[in-house]
């Protein structure tokens, strides 16, 4: 007999389901995704229901969840409005920026307005990207696929240009001490790398 405690989601609270995922799947890699609407407002949303999902094209995704009403965020809107979002990836120097970001502000204000941040221009979309983190994606949509009763999106990009800084960089691979970058935990938590540790498999490539 198992001495866990046992969970059913399908009669567990949304929230409880919600602490446990969170809770275990950690630490998460922040991207901040950064968009435009047509009218030419800025948006910056931090993400940590974020990853790779593909190599070749290269893609990524990212859930967003919707507003407690069920509309949906500034973030989605514009990448459905656009077709393109650019991800920043979050280090450690800006995470209090990133999390200040997070806050709900109005649709007409930019949140690199609020947070002091800069928008530099990407190359092969209208979307700024974060000048004062190391690495950007942008981003081209291929699609939104709606999940359970809820319609929970989650968002598949095609990663078409990359920036990638070459001080976090060591012999053509990104360096994790360099880069620096910052995680999420549950709750109010964040977490950085700390300790670092390396075993090679026996043919001494990477994976």
């Amino acid at each position: 007999m198992s001495d866990h405690l046992e969970f059913d989601p399908a009669v567990t609270d949304k929230r409880q389901v919600y602490r446990l995922l969170t809770g275990s799947v950690v630490p998460r890699p922040i991207g901040w995704a950064s968009t435009v609407n047509k009218k030419g407002i800025t948006n910056l949303a931090p993400f940590s229901f974020f990853t790779v999902v593909c190599v070749v094209p290269p893609m990524i995704s990212l859930t967003i969840a919707r507003n407690p009403d069920g509309s949906e965020k500034h973030t989605l809107k514009n990448i459905r409005e656009t077709g393109e979002f650019c991800f920043n990836v979050v280090t450690h120097p800006v995470w209090k920026e990133m999390v200040d970001s997070a806050n709900a502000f109005p649709e007409g204000d930019s949140e690199f307005a609020e947070t002091g941040l800069t928008p530099i221009p990407c190359v092969k979309i209208a979307a700024p990207r974060v000048k004062e983190v190391p690495i950007h994606f942008e981003c081209k949509l291929h699609r939104v696929i709606e999940l359970g009763p809820n319609r929970h999106p989650l968002v598949i990009g095609e990663v078409v240009y990359m920036h990638v800084d070459p001080r976090c960089m060591t012999n053509g691979y990104i360096d994790m001490k360099k880069l620096d970058p910052i995680g999420r935990l549950n709750g109010f938590f964040y977490a950085t790398l700390g300790e670092i540790y390396e075993r090679k498999f026996d043919d001494g490539q990477p994976r």
